[in-house]
């Protein structure tokens, strides 16, 4: 997700009524912030996001390294409640391949280096 979808989502909570307007003000004046300062984002290197995967990829290591909490969570569960099953380590195994290879962004929408 992008700043300006985070604006936007801002705003709509702000015209529900379900944040309040210090809030909405604090939390856009950080999203314009690191509009302004790129460097606030500073990028995940590749190499070192592959090498997790390759590494560590069974337990999603790589995906909170990239700031991917939900996928790395699920590949860390799927390991440690079904590793005595051969068929979902597979599909880990897999799947850390397709991320390898696919993922070229950190969560934040940030190209890696």
């Amino acid at each position: 997700m992008n700043d300006v979808d985070n604006l936007s989502k801002l705003a709509d909570l702000k015209e529900k009524g379900l944040i309040s307007e210090a809030e909405f003000t604090q939390q856009k004046e950080r999203i314009l912030k690191e509009l302004e300062n790129p460097s606030l984002k500073a990028p995940k290197n590749r190499a070192v996001y592959i090498l997790l995967a390759l590494f560590f990829g069974g337990f999603g290591i790589h995906n909170f390294y990239a700031g991917y909490t939900g996928k790395g969570l699920t590949q860390l569960l799927l390991t440690i409640l079904l590793f005595w099953l051969v068929i979902p380590l597979i599909i880990v195994g897999i799947w850390v391949l397709i991320e390898i290879i696919t993922v070229t962004k950190d969560a934040k929408g940030v190209p890696f280096n």
